[in-house]
């Protein structure tokens, strides 16, 4: 017995099958009673119902013969006749004798003869009664004084008669004026309670049936209840009790010390592996924090360092712009005496051979220009580029712009195509507007094939001026489109036959770039290979800014 119970213990599988077992036994059990109480309850109510309705047609019989007085019925040795019924007797022409009969009368007839056909019986019964044969046994008498009472309408029960399950039922016998004649000795008035009927029903076949549904829904519930156990414990040892297994084999594996051994079933001895688990959690976790403290320190000391560094980096960038700005500016101011005096003596033609004097001027050149875009490159770096936002005028500023490559554009046979459809004002400065402007029509100039065109279009879109420059060069892969506003960025040569005069320090299309953004807009490019490229940006208009229709223009140079 006592390894019977550690072994019940120490199994938890054991113990899932008995509470399932217990609970649903429990479950329909109570079911069972319920369904088999409903099943009794709603056959009994049927048999009930006949007897109403027996009751009812007796009822509406013996007032019948109460309305019509006198009803006469052949006198035989069957006829139990009161006092009153044989007064009424009479002879009809051929001899035979008629008796009157009361209602009382009637009943007992054909409750005798309901009998005799073994289907059911009844019977009327009062306390006061004048025919000794409707005296009221123990169960009239109690429903005679319920119904005087007031208490109940009727009154029910199954009984033992004469060996056999009957259903008695009893309502109250309602007095009214037509039956007052009859029991004026009783002193009564109408409404008052003569009396009771008594129904008898068999309900042999009504228990019979009730008895059969139980077994049958009793086996049913027992099936019932051994299919879900064994189907719950299927599932359950598979699901469940299969890994606990595993469980449990690989605790058996683990040294565990003596105070988390905790004896039980196989959620108790993983209890106990919990325990140690959550104790090595703690030691790794208590040596976790003393290396995380450890290593906050060294991070708190790298961070120092790292703002040291970040410091000397900003002081080594401040002093690379001041460096490049003095160095412009140091450049650009004998450059420039250099240039004039150049240009001096190419007027006045001092010089034996102009050439040279030509070399100079154009190198000169290209240093200041060079210069100027190191300052502007070195100002957008660091943030510190000034705007002189005014409202401009785009079709002057893209004119002024494309009469100062005028000279240029005739020496390698390029016209410019420029549409002065619209008249737009837009808020920007227009120095560096002019020095986007420069930038992207000296590139389009550069890349394009001698006697070629550079379209230049501006229009109005949503809250923005949209300013393109078209050239027919080479066209640039789209690989390179992102990278070409990089500085110091130069795309490789793509297209002999073009005249390309690289000499461009790559940070022109950065500084529009910057220009542009700085401004608010955005630029990119569109370009194929062997197609040309156009290059377009865009600048936020005033709000509340119209824009005005002029004509069409050409402009070549």
């Amino acid at each position: 017995m006592k390894t019977l119970y550690s072994y019940f213990k120490n199994n938890i599988s054991i113990k899932y099958l008995f509470t399932t077992t217990l609970t649903l036994t429990l479950f329909f059990a109570l079911l069972f009673s319920w369904i088999a109480w409903q099943e009794k309850r709603f056959i009994m109510e049927q048999v009930k119902k006949q007897a109403i309705i027996l009751y009812q047609q007796i009822v509406l019989s013996r007032q019948w013969v109460a309305d019509k007085k006198h009803v006469f019925i052949p006198k035989d040795g069957e006829t139990c006749l009161d006092a009153a019924a044989s007064a009424l007797e009479v002879r009809s022409i051929d001899g035979l004798e008629y008796a009157g009969i009361t209602p009382a009368i009637l009943t007992r007839q054909f409750s005798t003869y309901a009998e005799k056909n073994n289907t059911y019986a009844f019977n009327l019964a009062n306390r006061q009664c004048l025919n000794p044969l409707n005296k009221a046994d123990a169960f009239e008498e109690w429903a005679i004084r319920s119904f005087q009472s007031g208490k109940t309408k009727d009154i029910s029960r199954i009984e033992i008669h004469d060996g056999k399950h009957v259903f008695r039922y009893a309502a109250p016998l309602i007095l009214n004026e037509s039956c007052i004649p009859c029991h004026r000795s009783q002193k009564v008035s109408a409404g008052d309670v003569g009396g009771c009927i008594s129904v008898y029903i068999p309900c042999e076949e009504a228990l019979l049936s009730i008895r059969q549904n139980n077994r049958f829904l009793l086996g049913a519930m027992v099936g019932l209840t051994v299919m879900i156990v064994l189907v719950l414990f299927f599932f359950s040892r598979t699901l469940i009790f299969k890994p606990i297994d595993q469980i449990k084999a690989l605790m058996q594996k683990m040294k565990l010390d003596d105070k988390h051994i905790v004896e039980g079933d196989e959620l108790k001895e993983f209890t106990g592996l919990c325990y140690l688990i959550s104790d090595h959690l703690k030691n790794e976790h208590a040596e976790l924090e003393c290396k995380v403290a450890e290593a906050t320190r060294d991070l708190s000391r790298t961070n120092c360092q790292l703002e040291a560094a970040n410091a000397e980096l900003s002081r080594f960038n401040q002093a690379k712009i001041d460096f490049f700005t003095d160095l412009s500016h140091e450049l650009r101011t004998p450059l420039t005496s250099i240039k004039g005096a150049t240009d001096i003596l190419f007027r006045k033609n001092a010089c034996q051979d102009p050439s040279y004097l030509e070399i100079i001027r154009k190198n000169t050149a290209t240093l200041i220009r060079t210069t100027v875009d190191l300052i502007d490159f070195s100002k957008l770096e660091a943030g510190q580029l000034e705007l002189y936002i005014r409202d401009i005028s785009l079709v002057k500023v893209i004119k002024n712009v494309i009469d100062t490559q005028r000279v240029i554009a005739q020496k390698k046979g390029i016209t410019f195509d420029f549409n002065m459809k619209t008249f737009i004002i837009v808020p920007a400065d227009d120095y560096r507007l002019s020095q986007v402007l420069t930038n992207l029509l000296a590139n389009a100039m550069r890349f394009s094939p001698p006697d070629g065109i550079i379209t230049i279009r501006f229009n109005a879109m949503d809250q923005s001026a949209c300013i393109s420059v078209t050239d027919q060069g080479p066209g640039i892969p789209e690989r390179y489109h992102r990278m070409i506003f990089d500085k110091f960025y130069q795309t490789p040569k793509q297209d002999s036959r073009a005249q390309i005069h690289k000499g461009s320090s790559g940070i022109g299309l950065a500084i529009c770039k910057g220009l542009v953004e700085a401004h608010g807009g955005k630029i990119w490019v569109n370009s194929k290979v062997g197609e040309g490229s156009t290059f377009t940006f865009t600048l936020p208009l005033r709000q509340g800014r119209t824009v005005a229709e002029h004509r069409t223009t050409n402009i070549e140079y």
